[in-house]
This record gives C-alpha cells, sequence and structure tokens, in this order.
C-alpha cells in the first residue's frame, strides 16, 4: 500500500489521510495482544496541522463494556507505526470508548 506524502509550498506535509487511518486501524488489529475478540469495532480518526502536529483518536466499540484494553500498548504501537512511515512523533494519541 502507498501513501502519498507531499510538502506544500509552506514545507507542510500533506498525507491521504483515508490510508493512514486505514495504517493505524489495521496495524492495531494485528499487533496489539490485548482480547480483540471483544473489541467489535475500531474508527481512526487524524488531524495533521500546519506545523506537522498530527493528533490521532482512536474509538473503540466493545461488545463487553466492563472490560478495556491496554491503553499503553496500543499508544506504543500507533507511536512506533507512525514514525516508521512518516518520521513524526504524534502530538497526541486519545483512546475513546463508544457506548
Amino acid at each position: 500500500m502507498y501513501i502519498s506524502i507531499e510538502r506544500n509550498n509552506r514545507g507542510a506535509l500533506e498525507i491521504e489521510v483515508n490510508a493512514l487511518n486505514k495504517l493505524i486501524q489495521n496495524t492495531i488489529l494485528m499487533r496489539s495482544n490485548s482480547d480483540l475478540n471483544n473489541v467489535e469495532n475500531i474508527e481512526v480518526l487524524t488531524d495533521l496541522y500546519h506545523d506537522n502536529l498530527l493528533y490521532v483518536l482512536i474509538k473503540i466499540d466493545l461488545k463487553n463494556k466492563a472490560q478495556m484494553l491496554e491503553e499503553n500498548q496500543i499508544n506504543k504501537i500507533v507511536e512506533e507505526i507512525i514514525i516508521k512511515t512518516l518520521s513524526i512523533k504524534p502530538k497526541n494519541i486519545a483512546i475513546a470508548y463508544k457506548r
């Protein structure tokens, strides 16, 4: 899979957001050691601002609301894949659970 990454005339990165979101989503599903049988759906939203500030929001819909996932591990996996792909450290990675 290719992700188009370009710099605009101000030097800010422009990324195909849907490809980046899918990359993060699939990475979580493939590399997480958490119990993913409890996960019904994962949705990823990313925002890249003009100073190459990247914010990531991961929305997780759980089947059993009482059992949560290991958020530290998910943060580590997402940060690692973004640094490898874009050479940018994300400013913030947030995980939200849907009801």
